[in-house]
């Protein structure tokens, strides 16, 4: 009897959760993890990017782009409102399609310790959403602090996020899934 080991599998619908990412032992990790799990719209992976004041000293917050935060309410969001806008932004996305994340420019590091770090990047966002009043492509520069919790696993627990194109900036997406 064979096993049929290297036969192939029906793939994985996205984001379904069964993708796992490495754990995030380094800061190099944790940011291809960002990456990977915004496009493959794996909600689970994308919420552990995330401090919690459970195993992580500082608790999860996002500061957005002044325009949007003008716009939106964004004085409460934590790693909860982190989750509800990513998952709201999968329910609006075909399975099929894809989301796009480039880093435009390669994370530099603003500012390091031997327990946190600050990096700064530009970044350019194509979420083919099914929203007609919401633009689909998103661009701007954020500022990331990551240090590791008692786990030694590093996480995001501070995003500044910066507008460089009107009204398209990671706020503004975060703003209008928020809803």
């Amino acid at each position: 009897m064979s096993c049929d080991l290297f036969d192939t599998r029906i793939p994985q619908e996205p984001g379904s959760g069964n993708q796992t990412l490495p754990i995030a032992f380094t800061k190099e990790i944790l940011f291809i993890n960002f990456r990977d799990a915004f496009q493959q719209k794996n909600s689970d992976e994308y919420r552990k990017l995330f401090s919690d004041t459970i195993t992580h000293s500082h608790r999860f917050s996002f500061i957005p782009a002044a325009s949007a935060g003008t716009r939106y309410s964004f004085s409460s969001w934590d790693k909860t409102l982190e989750d509800e806008y990513f998952r709201n932004i999968l329910s609006s996305v075909g399975s099929s399609s894809s989301f796009r994340f480039d880093l435009v420019t390669i994370p530099k590091i603003i500012s390091y310790q031997s327990d946190s770090a600050k990096y700064s990047f530009d970044y350019l966002l194509f979420v083919p959403h099914n929203r007609r009043d919401v633009t689909q492509q998103f661009v701007g520069n954020s500022d990331i602090y990551v240090s590791p919790d008692k786990n030694a696993i590093w996480r995001i627990y501070r995003w500044v996020d910066f507008e460089t194109k009107k009204d398209s900036s990671w706020s503004e997406l975060k703003g209008q899934f928020a809803k």
